[in-house]
């Protein structure tokens, strides 16, 4: 079994290779694809697409200034006639809460009209646009057409309802002219506005680019479903290691966290979540995750990671689950932002107390700590781009994963060891380290099953007990290793004259116990005898000194346990110690 094991961990250990390789080239292609290829920005409520063709380009980002009207929900056919205050423009996709409108910073909660004017190649072919959640309701128009809405857009509280419902709309532009106007309305959250960029394509690139990324968020959710179910196997076969299900626990919040992050659910219409649901989870998914993880580093390095900062990491979360489970959305969603300044500083605690172990080669710690750097880096980025610090696009699930499968391949290996270091004392519990035969522990499952047999079906077997004749006066004479040399032996010479279905054992001291199943007296008499000559003649040519054994031997009677038959054998022994020894006798 153990070979196999340690076949199981290098597999194991190039299948995570392999992952993690995979994983980074995908951060390389998502930073390729997000931050080095250039496309064209809004300028002054602008976009200008017409040098491009739709048709041989990716998804374009609805990213720049977009004229903006706070406080006013300005309809498209009347636009120039409804604006009762000068344009500002904004920058977009950003939340409104962080800019300014006419030099004062923007509250959270209200409601704005964006607009954005497109100019691109006059086509025939159907264009889509990608819209993606907005905080918390809007409305869109193209072209003085109402073409999209989630929730409903209110100018108060009581009348606007926060949705959730990212989808794709697909539109028709043969002038090649877009008039884009956005509605928002956010009192639900403590951030309103464009959280995300809207993406104009041909609907072919589009439902190409929606399928790359759905396959993409599942497939990291699948990872995460994967991980948890082996982590809660391996909890069930060992309760008393926590460590797989702490990581199972992770791995379900992580993957819950991907499919509510991802919009899964929204855009293949599998379930239809309300808008509280979704914000819960997405914020207590991300809460939890830092005390089981935070708790996963303590376990596996506790020297390292010390108990007090748990409690703390632990009670701190604790005062953000129950804010988010029992306050409505826009109380709780300002809470946030101080709990990724939290995480932060947790991250970096967690990096220092990895790198420590690492620096003190505790064992997986050098791994540990690879995936560490991966999630802190990818996290970092993550919490910076919320925050508004830096403009990036969100990584972190990346990170997450590849810290997971660093973590499951741990626990794996960690699994084998210690299912291999369980067998290794199984195996010296239950047998001799002298003859390597079972010892009187090991033999007791046979004899079990021994008394089962008889019982059910009557079958008889024979008990041989052999004791080696005067081995005190030959451990006195040759010494204690000559003894040793004896027994060891000895042991070798029974099992190479039994069948393959007897059982031979060391019952204590010099003494040895062979039990032959469905065997009668006569045969077991002439086994006896064989191996009573074969021990004395190969023995006493081994040490150059005489070497002889007496065997008692006895049938089990109708109805007899092993433990009578036995006893019954034992007698037989003494007897033959009586008539002088080097002789088998068979109990009557």
């Amino acid at each position: 079994m153990w070979p196999q094991a340690k076949t199981l961990a290098r597999i194991s250990a190039a299948v995570l290779g392999v992952c993690l390789f995979v994983l980074l080239f995908s951060v390389v292609v998502e930073i390729n694809g997000n931050w080095l290829t250039q496309h064209p920005k809004a300028i002054g409520g602008k976009l200008e697409l017409s040098t491009l063709d739709l048709s041989q380009s990716e998804p374009i980002p609805l990213a720049g200034e977009w004229q903006f009207y706070w406080q006013q929900l300005v309809m498209s056919e009347s636009f120039d006639a409804e604006i009762d205050s000068p344009v500002e423009l904004l920058k977009a996709p950003k939340s409104w809460d962080r800019q300014t409108f006419l030099g004062q910073q923007i509250t959270p909660s209200g409601f704005a009209t964006y607009r954005l004017r497109i100019n691109i190649q006059p086509t025939s072919d159907l264009l889509a646009l990608s819209v993606p959640v907005m905080g918390t309701a809007y409305r869109l128009y193209v072209n003085q057409t109402l073409v999209d809405e989630a929730g409903q857009v209110g100018t108060n509280k009581q009348d606007s309802v926060a949705q959730y419902a990212p989808k794709i709309v697909q539109i028709s532009v043969p002038n090649g002219q877009l008039d884009m106007i956005l509605q928002v309305s956010n009192y639900e959250l403590a951030w309103g506005g464009q959280w995300f960029s809207m993406t104009l394509a041909t609907a072919d690139k589009q439902f190409q680019a929606h399928l790359k990324k759905l396959i993409r968020s599942v497939s990291v959710a699948a990872i995460f479903v994967t991980i948890a179910i082996l982590s809660l196997f391996h909890f069930v076969l060992r309760p008393s290691d926590l460590l797989p299900f702490l990581l199972a626990l992770s791995c379900i919040c992580l993957g819950l966290r991907e499919v509510e992050t991802s919009h899964i659910l929204y855009i293949t219409d599998s379930v239809s979540l309300s808008f509280n649901t979704a914000i819960r989870i997405n914020f207590l998914t991300f809460y939890l995750a830092l005390p089981l993880f935070t708790g996963y580093f303590r376990l596996s390095y506790p020297e390292e990671f010390r108990r007090l900062p748990l409690i703390a990491i632990c009670s701190i979360t604790a005062v953000f689950v129950v804010t988010t489970l029992f306050t409505p959305p826009v109380t709780f969603s300002y809470l946030m932002a101080y709990f990724q300044y939290f995480a932060l500083v947790v991250l970096v605690y967690g990096l220092y107390s990895i790198l420590l172990a690492a620096y003190r080669k505790r064992t997986g710690a050098r791994l540990m700590a690879l995936g560490s750097i991966l999630l802190f880096s990818l996290s970092i980025n993550d919490i910076f781009n919320s925050l508004g610090i830096i403009s990036t696009v969100n990584m972190a699930g990346l990170g997450l994963l590849s810290f997971a499968l660093c973590q499951n391949y741990l626990t794996y290996v960690r699994f084998i060891n210690d299912s291999r270091a369980m067998q290794t004392l199984v195996v010296q519990a239950n047998q001799d380290p002298l003859t390597l035969l079972f010892n009187r522990r090991g033999l007791m499952e046979a004899i079990e099953n021994i008394d089962d047999e008889q019982r059910h079906n009557s079958a008889h077997f024979c008990v041989m007990l052999i004791d080696f004749d005067h081995f005190k006066l030959l451990n006195d004479t040759l010494g204690h290793d000559a003894g040793d040399k004896v027994l060891a032996q000895g042991a070798k010479i029974m099992q190479s004259v039994v069948r393959k279905e007897d059982l031979a054992a060391r019952w204590g001291g010099e003494e040895f116990v062979i039990i032959l199943p469905s065997t009668n007296a006569a045969g077991a008499q002439i086994l006896a005898e064989k191996l009573r000559i074969k021990l004395s003649k190969e023995l006493s040519l081994l040490l150059d000194h005489s070497i002889t054994v007496s065997v008692g031997l006895a049938q089990n009677l109708d109805n007899e346990r092993f433990a009578d038959c036995l006893k019954r054998a034992d007698k037989a022994l003494y007897i033959a110690k009586e008539n002088g020894r080097n002789r088998v006798v068979l109990a009557s």
